[in-house]
């Protein structure tokens, strides 16, 4: 089980989320200046025809939809996010499943690939997703993940968190009408922000994939180090 507190993280980013639902993609690509396709079209192609792969926080399938395996399966906590994923992603290689990254309702080595496409951030215990994410894959398998950054402190980290703070919910409101907005308690970004600004450097998150028994962990920031692509491997059996 997950402490109280740690649920109510996962309900808090999960509620903003939603609450952006009609108009996720569009934000998104402006929020990245039209960046977040080439990033998962790159991230994409690390699968092959032949593996079974898990899309932890998948959404509403923007990821997914790019992958070629013979499996994909999309976990969300979110009902509504799986709802629109299945109705997004068509043929048979898809499943949808509710769930968790730090509880994942995978068996022991069963699954080529593992990926978190900008959701790994909104894990509240990072460390347990990571054990997990090696606990499921199988000998060889690989896991990626790709995140936001913040940089260290300077003009990039100021530059992000200006941003975040003003320029994205400026976006957004110019995207959303204002009718939608009116129902919206917090606007979805603070919630966004806060996990962002929670995030350790990603050196760390390394750290976590070896401490896991992943190995060939590698780190590679791209777009001026505001963003991450994180991956290790699980070791063949001999």
């Amino acid at each position: 089980m997950l402490p109280r507190d740690a649920d109510v993280a996962w309900r808090d980013v999960q509620a903003a989320t939603e609450r952006v639902v009609p108009f996720y993609d569009r934000v998104n690509f402006v929020n990245t200046f039209g960046r977040i396709p080439f990033w998962r079209e790159r991230l994409a192609r690390t699968a092959t025809a032949h593996d079974v792969v898990l899309e932890i926080g998948s959404g509403p399938g923007s990821f997914a939809r790019l992958l070629t395996a013979t499996r994909v399966f999309c976990l969300d906590p979110s009902r509504l996010m799986l709802g629109l994923a299945a109705d997004r992603l068509s043929g048979d290689g898809y499943r949808f499943v509710g769930g968790v990254a730090e509880r994942l309702p995978f068996r022991t080595a069963s699954l080529d690939k593992v990926y978190c496409s900008f959701s790994f951030r909104q894990f509240p215990d990072k460390g347990e997703a990571i054990r997990e994410i090696a606990r499921v894959l199988r000998p060889g398998g690989a896991a990626h993940i790709l995140e936001a950054a913040r940089p260290p402190p300077g003009l990039r980290r100021a530059f992000m968190d200006s941003w975040l703070t003003i320029g994205v919910p400026a976006v957004v409101t110019a995207l959303v009408p204002r009718g939608h907005r009116r129902q919206w308690a917090e606007h979805p970004f603070a919630a966004f922000y806060r996990s962002y600004a929670a995030m350790e450097p990603p050196e760390r998150y390394a750290d976590g994939m070896r401490g896991a028994g992943l190995t060939g962990v590698r780190l590679q920031y791209l777009s001026m180090r505001t963003v991450f692509h994180l991956q290790g491997a699980k070791p063949r059996t001999t």
